[in-house]
């Protein structure tokens, strides 16, 4: 699989500043699975067509 890359909202920056500061690995697995999963999924789903015509 190549890279991905994520983009995120004001408040997700937030999130991720407190997960930072924080430390807690629930709360950055929370995240995980609530905001970045999904968009890399629909970015995936997006390029599935792309990649699947390709040759070679």
């Amino acid at each position: 699989m190549g890279k991905v890359i994520v983009a995120f909202d004001e408040s997700e920056q937030l999130i991720l500043k407190s997960i930072y500061y924080d430390e807690d690995p629930e709360e950055a697995l929370n995240f995980v699975l609530k905001h970045i999963l999904p968009k890399v999924k629909k970015e995936l789903s997006c390029l599935s067509g792309t990649l699947s015509g390709q040759k070679g």
